[in-house]
Formats: C-alpha cells, structure tokens, sequence
C-alpha cells in the first residue's frame, strides 16, 4: 500500500468513530439544562433558599470530578454573592458518597446538594427527609432499580431523563445547574469560564471523548491555557507548559489532584482549585506534588511486595492480598498488575477490621464488572464498571471468592478491544501525517489514539529517564531514519538491539520553540 493510500485509511478509521455518535459537535449543540429531568424543580427550591437566606451545603467525592464539581457550584454562588459551605468526605472515615458517616456535618443546614454522587443515597435521603432538610442529588452514576426519596435528583442517566447524552462526568452535570441557576437568576456570569475545570473532569473520570464530551474538552483545553486562575497558572509553571493537551490532563493533573484523596483528604485539592492567589496557589501545589511524591513511593512498594508473592500465574484472574496496604493506592497497583501479567487483576487488603477492601482492573475486551458480580454472594459492598471495580468482602469469605474466582473464562469481547495496532513504514511519520491525527484530537476513551507497529527496528541507544529510572528514552533507527521513542513505566526496557518489533503512538513533542516527533512506545 502506497503511503496516500495509508493515509486515506487512516483518516477514514478516525473519521468513523464519530459517524455514530453525532458527529463533529460544538458548543452551540449542547442541550438546554431544562432537558434534565427536575433541573427545573431544583433551580426554583435553590434560588427560594437564597431568597430565604436559608443554610446550604454542597457534598462532593474525593476524586478528581467530585472535587471540581464542588469546585464550579461554590465557585458560582460566591460569584453571585451568595455564601454556601462545602464538604468532601474522606475516603477512610467516612467511605464513599453521602452516607449516615456524615450527618454530623450537615445538621443544621437546610438544603443540601450533592455533586458526583448521591444517587444510590437511600438511608442518606431518608435522613435528610426527617431532619425537614432538603436534598437535591446531582450525579452522573447509574441509578439502581430505586432511586433515593430526594427533593429533586438531576442525572441524565435516569429512564425518564430527557437529557440526549448520558454518558457525561459529575461535573459537566454541575456546570449544567450553574448554567440554569444563571438563567433562573437573570445574573451576567461567564459561565464558560468553567468549561476549562469541566475538561479536567471529563479527561480525568475517563468519559467518552465523542459527542458532547469531545466539543468541551477542545473549548476547555483552550480556556485553561488562556486563564489568569491562580491554580491554573501554577500548574502552567509547574508543568513548564502555556497549553494544556488531553495528555498533559490525564498522565500529570488529573494524579496530581487525585492524589490528595488517595492519600489523605481531598479538601487539599479542593484548597488548590480555590485559592485566591498566586501565593496561596503554589503553596496547596506544592503539598500536592508531595503528596503524589508519597503516592508513587508507597505505590512502587506495594508493586515490588506483591510481584514477589504472586501465588498462582496460571489464575485466569489475579488476586492480590496483603495487610495493611494504603486503600487508596489499590486502584493503581492493579492497573500496574493488569499491565505487567495481562490478565485481570484484584488488589485486595486487610483493613484489620475482618474486612478486605479493594479495587479490580480488567484488560481490553474482558468486563470485569459481569464477571465478579456473578460472585456477588461472596461480597458485602461492590460497584463498577466494565474495566474497573470496588469491593469489599468479610475475611471468612475470602478464600472462596479467590478460588470461586478461577471457575470464571477469559471470555474477551472483541467489541471491547481497543489494542488495534496498525502496521505502518516510518517513513509515513512526518509533520504532514501528525496534521492529520491532530484533527481528530482530544484523544481518550471511546477515541483512542491510533496504535501503530513496525519491524526491524534498530534500537540504537537505551537511557533510563525520571526522578526513579522508571522511564526509558531510546533512539531508534530504519531506513536511514532516526526517533526519539520514549518509554513509560518500562517494565520490560528494550536493549540495544537489531530486528526488533516496536508499537507506538505518535506524539508531537515543543522544547524551546522547537517541534519534533516522538514515538510513544507501548
């Protein structure tokens, strides 16, 4: 195949995936906030409790879009004049969501309104309900059968929600209250100022990059590199950048905000977004980058231990127990796990309670959420999705979930495979090509970058780069032509070598007013 017949095919395996999902949207085809199912009802309580100078109280999640989306509603009633608190659970004494755990810190407000959960909140709601204190739930998550008994529930995944796209994070959910309370209020807010925060959460909750989702990130990413906010420029000068990439999102901020609630408490992220600033900003930032510093360092140990006290390769899925280790870093070390054997992975810990807490990962084309749930008798609390869950099961019953475990096939759905790697010459990576994938950008789920692989390849020279040598840079060489090829969290580093087989995605890399092409090695 000539290289402008590759091209063409190329262009045209891009060009399809948004074919079925609305196409090439923009700001001016997003839904109106009043296709939410009881947007309305939920703007006129609010605005009747500002009215009322009555006490409100916004309850987010300790992740990167729970934080934001607190991060957008107190952002916008401080910018209309309007005093509301906020609290974000923590992660290891109050668990996850808006639960009976937390009650001590909403009595005595009036109206409570939830970002990024609350939609399976029964015995929350119920309470709520006797306390005579209101509840508005804004979530993105799948509801269950029943919905809790709240004032108002805005969740454009509910059967009789009219909203057209689904599949939107926490804090588009929110953006889109802000943007009805502003209508409802006649105020004069750039509510698109926050369209920049919005993209961070979308990015960093892993969102489908299509439809919606995709028109907000370009106009989002755009937002950040041109804003004055004090976070947003530490976070330039940290990162050395003036633009922000779907790239820079997910590998460098989205761990970094993480961070706090995997760690410790979220509110020192939710302190970063709303610091007043400069000053303040670089000071919250650089206790964040400590604190991801600790992440990595625990992260790295629990990695090493649990390699060396791997039972049983031949499971079809892996499991993973040790005592003590940090809850919130599971995730990760099952993700590292899922990447080094291949196969799906469940990171498990004793929290000395009788009680083991954990995360699962999954590999492309294996639902894990399917495949546990099958196993749901063993379990006291589960929740997920297709390629990550949460559990937490009784120490008696954990040998048999292990070995229950193993009966279960490694069915892969190849519907659910993204790992398609596309033979190309190098000779086709030149500025002209890299053009052409740029048009499709943001790349992320649902829109991957595009995998390629090609043979007899020379590895010329292999140097370990990061603060702990977990990186590789390599130059590399075919035909006459020379690349620099970063490698990521090299487990396996290549060696200076003839006739090897490299896979890759492309990356544009600007040092100094200067642009060249890396390859990105998978």
């Amino acid at each position: 195949m000539n290289k402008k017949s590759q091209i063409e095919k190329i262009e045209s395996i891009l060009k399809n995936r948004f074919e079925t999902s609305g196409g090439f949207l923009t700001l001016s085809n997003l839904p109106f906030p009043d296709t939410f199912k009881d947007m309305q009802k939920a703007c006129k309580r609010i605005v009747g409790a500002i009215n009322n100078k009555e006490k409100i109280i916004i309850v987010g999640d300790y992740d990167v879009d729970g934080v934001i989306s607190t991060t957008i509603l107190v952002n916008f009633f401080k910018a209309i004049g309007i005093d509301v608190d906020s609290f974000i659970p923590n992660r290891f004494e109050h668990g996850y969501g808006i639960n009976l755990n937390i009650v001590d810190f909403i009595k005595g407000y009036d109206l409570v309104i939830s970002v990024d959960n609350g939609i399976t909140a029964h015995d929350f709601a119920l309470w709520c309900k006797e306390q005579k204190i209101d509840l508005i739930i804004t979530d993105h998550h799948t509801p269950k059968d029943t919905i809790p008994d709240a004032y108002a529930i805005i969740n454009p995944k509910q059967n009789d929600c009219g909203f057209q796209f689904p599949d939107i994070c926490g804090a588009f959910v929110a953006w889109y209250l802000a943007s009805a309370l502003k209508k409802e209020l006649k105020v004069d807010i750039d509510i698109k100022s926050y369209l920049g925060l919005v993209a961070i959460a979308t990015i960093a909750d892993v969102m489908p990059l299509i439809h919606i989702n995709r028109a907000i990130v370009i106009f989002g990413l755009k937002e950040l590199s041109r804003s004055k906010n004090p976070a947003i420029m530490a976070l330039k000068n940290h990162l050395n950048t003036t633009t922000f990439k779907s790239d820079t999102i997910s590998f460098w901020v989205a761990p970094l905000l993480n961070s706090a609630g995997r760690m410790d408490d979220a509110s020192l992220a939710l302190k970063f977004l709303q610091s007043k600033t400069d000053m303040e900003a670089c000071e919250y930032l650089y206790k964040l980058i400590n604190t991801n510093e600790q992440r990595k360092i625990i992260e790295k140990d629990i990695c090493d231990f649990a390699h060396k006290n791997l039972l049983n390769l031949d499971d079809n899925i892996l499991v993973f127990v040790g005592d003590d280790w940090h809850e919130g870093i599971l995730g990760i070390v099952a993700s590292r796990m899922v990447q080094k054997y291949k196969k799906p992975t469940i990171v498990l810990t004793d929290n000395k309670k009788g009680i083991f807490k954990g995360s699962g990962r999954s590999i492309d084309g294996f639902n894990i959420f399917e495949a546990v749930s099958s196993k749901n008798q063993f379990l006291d609390k589960f929740g997920g999705h297709a390629m990550a869950i949460g559990i937490s099961l009784e120490k008696e019953n954990l040998n048999n979930f292990v070995k229950s475990l193993q009966d279960i096939k490694l069915d892969i759905n190849p519907n659910l495979v993204n790992n398609i790697f596309y033979e190309i010459n190098l000779k086709l990576v030149d500025f002209d090509f890299y053009e052409i994938l740029e048009k499709y950008e943001p790349y992320g789920e649902a829109n991957p970058k595009l995998l390629f692989e090609c043979d007899n390849i020379e590895i010329i020279s292999s140097n370990s780069m990061g603060k702990n040598s977990e990186h590789r840079k390599y130059f590399i060489s075919k035909d006459n032509l020379i690349f620099e090829a970063i490698h990521f969290n090299a487990i396996k580093p290549l060696q200076v070598s003839i006739n090897n087989k490299i896979r890759f995605t492309i990356n544009k890399n600007s040092f100094k007013n200067q642009d060249t092409l890396q390859l990105i090695i998978i």
